[in-house]
């Protein structure tokens, strides 16, 4: 306390009411605020630059998609007003089930017929689509499946199209290790309300 006093002093009265308030510093009192000042602000400077030492790790955000390996193309041939459907695995890692279904305008017909010439055959199911019964290895291709468009006489035969879509589901596993297909998680080429 005899330190301070010896280095403040009281402001006059004419600046502050009654002699209170503010301090003065005089000299030395100076030099040890601005040092301990000057210490501070380096220790604040030395704490900085140690915490980002020991906080040098990197973590990322966002989002990527993660693929399950399942990736088809689909191979379309027409001759007499059929088409030559087949579809091939062309992931290089996983095997999947794939589906098809064609799309087409009200007055036509549409007759399937399973060519074979794979490992698995084609059989309508649900949704109308038509299911290989196989598991499509990376790589393989299925056997044909034939869809051949009636057209009734009076219709152009060069005027209407008959789109064709094919979607693959990874094979997944349950816990007997059976292989089974969840078309919930499908992929395809055909995108709902595309236009």
């Amino acid at each position: 306390m005899k330190i301070m006093k010896k280095y403040t002093r009281r402001a006059s009265c004419n600046t502050c009411p009654g002699g209170s308030g503010r301090l003065h510093l005089e000299g030395v009192g100076k030099v040890m605020l601005m040092s301990a000042a000057a210490l501070g602000m380096t220790a604040a400077l030395t704490i900085q630059s140690s915490m980002a030492f020991f906080t040098t790790y990197v973590s990322g955000g966002g989002s990527h998609p993660v693929t399950l390996g399942a990736q088809t193309e689909i191979h379309e041939d027409v001759s007499d007003m059929t088409k030559h459907i087949v579809i091939r695995n062309i992931s290089e890692t996983n095997g999947c089930y794939v589906r098809v279904k064609a799309f087409y305008a009200e007055p036509f017909e549409i007759t399937y017929t399973d060519v074979g010439g794979g490992s698995g055959s084609w059989s309508l199911g649900e949704n109308d689509f038509w299911y290989y019964s196989g598991i499509l290895a990376p790589g393989e291709t299925t056997g044909a499946l034939d869809a051949k468009i009636e057209v009734p006489g009076d219709y152009d035969k060069d005027s209407f199209n008959v789109v064709v879509i094919q979607e693959c589901t990874p094979v997944l596993y349950d816990e007997n290790g059976s292989p089974y297909a969840d078309w919930s998680m499908k992929y395809s080429d055909y995108e709902e309300g595309a236009r």
